[in-house]
């Protein structure tokens, strides 16, 4: 009994501690402080105004996590990645999870519906135009024509508008399902409110954009960071300034317009298609790329005029693969990576002040994904509370107000102790339709059943997999035997 008893009192310790912090408390955020982020114009500025406001908070969440220094530069093994983010024993990996919709499985489910519906429409449309006997006879011939070939022009103005039907259809998905639009919300929520723990501000965010930016962080060229650090160094950093840009002036104006120190050298550097690499320098050559930043986002147009270092390399990556985590956390699959890890890609390959190679670029994106996970985790009530204000359209300085005052940062509660199960199971209830016509997605909680015990710890089973050429030496199997089956007799025209 008295084990018993032991036991009964620490699980009740372990409950109350997790929602120690559901406590009420004061506020000690004044909103009134917060509404000049909506006129500030760098993420300096911003950084300033969220100090002050969140100094005197005794739980404030702005600036709270630090990544630490190198983490990423070691590579981390496939197990610790799955202990780190509670996959052991599960069917995908974190990788796999993240960044199945580089495949556009989805995206090829959604446009395959769009034609199904849009031949439909077409088909029934050009039979009720013919049974109309009303009217001239040419006008229904041009519009059963016109509703006939619909089908075409949907799939002509997918070729040559990609990106504006995938946001149509995206829009389309977001209006008839809930649970698409709640996705979407808590992708973008991550994105912010990771941003927000590593001390980064936000600019602004809209949620009606489509397959664009939703979140919009400030420009990564900030001109304010040298103003700043010469005003902390004591010097006119403004006059300095204006001499220095009279003299850029003069230099400018004698030389050709579209010559190397002209100005029209950047614009011929990221727009002309017959630029050559005439430098040998490797650095010069990686920045002649198509894939080369744009100026507000090339840290090596303002001071101190040299890429990021790799502590903020690491941060950018946290932000960036936060929106797939948050998705992950909620729905057990993620839709959204595709455009975070290209821009991310392109970020350290281009803004790094060292040459990152290729699996450097995949130990920072490892790391993150675990540190992501993580931190999500301990403030999935925070990132509910964010998203719930994003929803209504609360402005961004009502949004930190949200994320600061939240009275219960991790979500648990005596009632509810898995707070992240329980709200993936009411998700995945909730989305039963967009499932059945969209297909399952490689999910969170499937459990690895493909191990077969055994001495020296067993095995994976052999399953079939169509890999390289496979599908075609298949179908030309298949046709060898139908024509052998055909020329036996087994298929007659008479």
């Amino acid at each position: 009994m008295r084990g018993v008893a032991i036991i009964w009192l620490l699980s009740s310790y372990y409950l109350i501690s997790l929602t120690s912090y559901e406590l009420p408390t004061k506020p000690s955020i004044s909103l009134a402080s917060l509404q000049r982020l909506n006129q500030v114009t760098s993420a300096t500025q911003a950084q300033q105004i969220l100090q002050q406001a969140t100094q005197d908070s005794p739980n404030r969440l702005f600036a709270s996590i630090q990544i630490p220094a190198g983490a990423s530069s070691r590579g981390i093994s496939d197990g610790d990645l799955a202990i780190q983010t509670r996959l052991v024993n599960k069917q995908y990996s974190i990788e796999e999870l993240c960044f199945d919709a580089v495949s556009g499985h989805r995206d090829a489910n959604r446009a395959s519906w769009a034609v199904v519906c849009i031949m439909t429409a077409s088909v029934s449309s050009t039979i009720l135009v013919q049974s109309i006997t009303v009217g001239p006879e040419i006008l229904r011939f041009v519009v059963a024509w016109c509703t006939c070939f619909a089908p075409l022009f949907f799939a002509g103005y997918g070729i040559a508008r990609t990106e504006q039907l995938q946001a149509v259809l995206a829009n389309v998905q977001r209006q008839l399902f809930p649970s698409y639009r709640k996705r979407l919300l808590q992708h973008e929520a991550g994105h912010f409110l990771m941003g927000h723990l590593l001390g980064w501000p936000i600019q602004n965010y809209q949620l009606e954009a489509g397959l664009q930016q939703a979140v919009l962080f400030y420009p990564l060229a900030d001109e304010f960071v040298g103003v700043t650090r010469a005003q902390q160094l004591g010097f006119d950093s403004n006059r300095k300034q204006r001499d220095e840009t009279s003299l850029e002036e003069q230099r400018e104006a004698s030389a050709p317009f579209y010559s190397p120190q002209g100005r029209g050298r950047r614009e011929l550097f990221e727009q002309s298609v017959f630029r050559k690499s005439t430098n040998k320098d490797d650095k010069d050559q990686k920045r002649q790329e198509f894939s080369r930043l744009p100026k507000l986002q090339d840290p090596t147009t303002v001071w101190p005029y040299k890429g990021f270092s790799d502590a903020v390399l690491d941060q950018i990556t946290v932000v960036s693969v936060a929106g797939v985590c948050a998705e992950l956390l909620l729905t057990g699959s993620a839709e959204g990576g595709v455009a975070d890890l290209q821009q991310l890609t392109v970020i350290l390959k281009e803004a790094s002040a060292e040459t990152l190679t290729e699996r450097d670029v995949r130990n920072k994106i490892r790391y993150a994904l675990g540190f992501t996970m993580s931190q999500l985790r301990r403030h999935l009530g925070v990132l509910d509370a964010l998203a719930e204000a994003m929803d209504e359209g609360k402005s961004v300085a009502d949004c930190v107000y949200v994320m600061e005052t939240c009275s219960n940062v991790n979500g648990q509660t005596l009632t509810v102790p898995d707070y992240e199960l329980q709200r993936r199971r009411a998700y995945r209830e909730a989305n039963w339709l967009e499932r059945a016509l969209l297909g399952e997605n490689k999910h969170l909680d499937v459990d690895e059943n493909r191990f077969v015990q055994g001495k020296g710890g067993g095995s994976r089973k052999q399953t079939v997999r169509l890999t390289g050429d496979d599908p075609l030496y298949l179908a030309l199997a298949i046709s060898f035997c139908f024509f052998v089956w055909a020329s036996n007799g087994g298929l007659s025209l008479h």
